[in-house]
């Protein structure tokens, strides 16, 4: 298994989102003085992670522990276009795409 101190992660976590230790112990249910406890923490009970995981839009268990690199939960972009219908058999799409964007 990794070496790895779980409480440093989350703390580093938190002051990257801007939230204060007031929000994020908010979030999480419990009291600041848990939040400065859970930052000592070299290991973490799994239900408490997935709180701070979705609290921070974080996952903590891809990303520290089974080393995957992945995006944030639910993170989309949308993306707007104007195409004229005459020239939709002109673009480069997916075939899934071009049927939604076809008049028939």
């Amino acid at each position: 298994m990794k070496n790895v101190h779980i409480g440093s992660i989350i703390e580093q976590k938190v002051k990257e989102s801007s939230m204060t230790i007031k929000e994020f112990a908010d979030k999480i249910s419990c009291e600041r003085s848990t939040v400065y406890d859970i930052y000592e923490r070299k290991s973490i009970d799994s239900e408490l992670l997935i709180r701070i995981s979705e609290a921070l839009n974080f996952d903590f268990y891809s990303e520290t522990y089974l080393n995957k690199k992945t995006t944030h939960f639910s993170k989309k972009v949308l993306i707007a276009f104007e195409i004229e219908e005459k020239n939709i058999a002109n673009i480069d799409l997916p075939d899934g795409l071009r049927k939604l964007l076809s008049p028939d």
